[in-house]
């Protein structure tokens, strides 16, 4: 935090009553999970779907906590907390709590704040803006993981510092208003969507819902802010006469602010990108025209920032993405498995397929695909759209891990006919069934829903055959 606060700062920011302790206690950092409280810490005890934190407020009293946020009073832990001389303070919501504390505490900094939502890229155009600004001494702070939430961004705002001159901040929502509640604590100046697509359907019900739902960033930017949307997309398209700060667009539209030329696929991305009137060959170290897409964005971005472009050039030719995105991982046998794992939507599906096959056009092309979650009753359609799509693209073979099978088997024989879908009810059927294309020359793509954990199937295929049986 850098800031210092005590106990009687948390009181006030919170709105709570302190009901034991001291209040002169420094709080060093809050936790909402009771197994990662070291000796110190404030532990947040938070309601939720499977479980409430107030269950763990002993352990967390048992590991060092200094101090306690909680909405219950619970006798044997208040007595347990008094022994121990812990603070507690007790508030009537403790997410809103700990949002109202980061809120006051974000206020009291005054670092460029860019934010950045999506239905898909949001996690890699934000981590190539990091590396494009890192400067080695700590000046920049960004999302972590997957504290892009109502409790995940408090979190990650509590770790800013007056050292921190920029903060890289994604956005997600399942629900309008959430976004809206993340910028009214985060106070971004800069703002960036990187598309509208078919993710959180069960939530949105629609793709304009989607819209609506991610324009609430724009809707957030004060005057002085500046919004980059992805020229390419026509849903921000759309919207674009909405902005009410300056405008800044991207991708590969010839109207675009910062835009792509001659692009080459073969696997990692090439391209020429014009901006401000200047042209630069750049290449960057993954595949996928979705790729060359978030780096446009984060190219608008930094060079807005003031970042030369031979530095925006060098930290995009070396740039290392998260795990589970287009991660490529070569196996013994010479054959290349990419994993894009973090998760799928009906959107983010056809993106990969796509970008997929045209990086590896000399390769025999294998897709090994799972489940996409969060479709309510849309499940059925797009999964039928999916094989309807997985039917008309040069593959040698697909294969599908989970229960979504027949549905995806229904679309792919209406546009295919053939038998080159493969299903397989389980991770283990797959690998074995996988196993003997492992050969140089093929390549696999695989893409899922993070819950279905299609990763298990890499990994079985990176032992030897003796050592899963």
């Amino acid at each position: 935090m850098n800031l210092t606060y005590q106990v009687e700062d948390i009181v006030r920011m919170a709105d709570g009553s302190l009901l034991s302790g001291q209040s002169n206690v420094a709080v060093p950092r809050f936790v909402i999970d009771s197994k990662s409280v070291g000796r110190g810490d404030f532990f947040v005890a938070l309601p939720g779907e499977r479980t409430d934190g107030h269950r763990f407020v002993g352990e967390a009293i048992r590991r060092g906590a200094a101090g306690l946020l909680v909405s219950k009073k619970i006798p044997d832990s208040l007595k347990l907390a008094e022994d121990n001389r812990v603070a507690i303070i007790e508030v009537s919501d403790t997410k809103k709590a700990l949002q109202d504390i980061a809120r006051a505490h974000r206020k009291k900094l005054s670092p460029t704040v860019i934010s950045l939502t999506g239905s898909n890229g949001k996690t890699t155009t934000k981590d190539m803006i990091l590396q494009i600004l890192e400067d080695g001494g700590g000046s920049v702070l960004g999302t972590q993981g997957n504290l892009n939430s109502q409790i995940g961004l408090p979190l990650m705002l509590m770790e800013l510092t007056s050292s921190h001159r920029w903060a890289v901040f994604e956005m997600g929502a399942s629900q309008r208003g959430e976004i809206a509640s993340l910028a009214s604590m985060a106070l971004p100046r800069l703002g960036l969507i990187t598309n509208v697509g078919r993710a959180h359907l069960e939530f949105f019900g629609s793709l304009e819902g989607v819209a609506e739902a991610k324009w609430e960033l724009m809707d957030s930017l004060p005057p002085d802010g500046i919004a980059f949307l992805n020229a390419d997309d026509p849903f921000l398209m759309a919207r674009r006469d909405r902005v009410r700060c300056e405008c800044l667009t991207y991708g590969f539209s010839r109207s675009a602010s910062v835009r792509a030329e001659s692009v080459s696929l073969t696997p990692d991305v090439e391209m020429t990108v014009s901006l401000r009137g200047r042209s630069r060959r750049l290449r960057l170290s993954v595949p996928g025209r979705f790729n060359a897409s978030n780096a446009l964005g984060a190219i608008a971005v930094s060079d807005r920032l003031g970042v030369g472009i031979d530095q925006i050039e060098d930290r995009l030719r070396n740039f290392k993405p998260s795990p589970y995105r287009m991660q490529v991982q070569v196996h013994p046998t010479g054959a290349i498995l990419i994993q894009d794992l973090y998760n799928a939507n009906p959107s983010s599906m056809k993106e990969s397929l796509i970008s997929f096959v045209e990086s590896y056009p000399e390769k025999e092309r294998v897709a090994v695909l799972g489940g996409m979650r969060e479709l309510g009753d849309r499940a059925e359609e797009e999964h039928a759209a999916l094989g309807e799509l997985l039917g008309g693209l040069p593959l040698s073979r697909c294969y599908f891990v989970g229960p979504e099978g027949p549905w995806v088997r229904s679309g792919f024989r209406r546009k295919n006919g053939g038998d080159s879908l493969v299903l397989c009810p389980d991770k283990e059927t797959a690998a074995r069934q996988l196993r003997p294309s492992l050969v140089e020359g093929t390549a696999f793509l695989f893409k899922a829903s993070r819950g279905v954990k299609l990763e298990e199937v890499c990994s079985l295929l990176m032992k030897k055959p003796e050592e899963t049986r």
